[in-house]
């Protein structure tokens, strides 16, 4: 099994963000709101990239604030991502 931290993954690129009901310390997650455009709609597909052990699947629906800016975003879905370490955690925007 493996027992590293895998927070130095995010070191880099993550930033701060709070989970309502998560631990006080907050979640760390690399962020992406990038723009899409299907079938004539536009618009953003906000997500962010955590650790598994850092949210739990009944967190769908709870509310994941961004620190630097204070936006409240909605989980939506979340996806494992490789071997399940990271989890994609699709979002709705405020």
């Amino acid at each position: 099994m493996f027992t590293e931290s895998l927070s130095v993954f995010l070191a880099d690129f993550g930033e701060a963000f709070t989970l309502q009901g998560g631990a006080a310390g907050g979640v760390t997650a690399i962020f992406d709101a990038a723009y899409l455009e299907q079938l004539g709609i536009a618009g953003t597909n906000p997500v962010a990239l955590v650790e598994a052990a850092d949210v739990a699947g009944g967190d769908v629906g709870k509310t994941f604030t961004r620190v630097a800016d204070s936006t409240v975003y909605t989980i939506r879905n979340r996806q494992p991502e490789g071997d399940g370490a990271f989890v994609l955690l699709q979002l709705d925007g405020a």
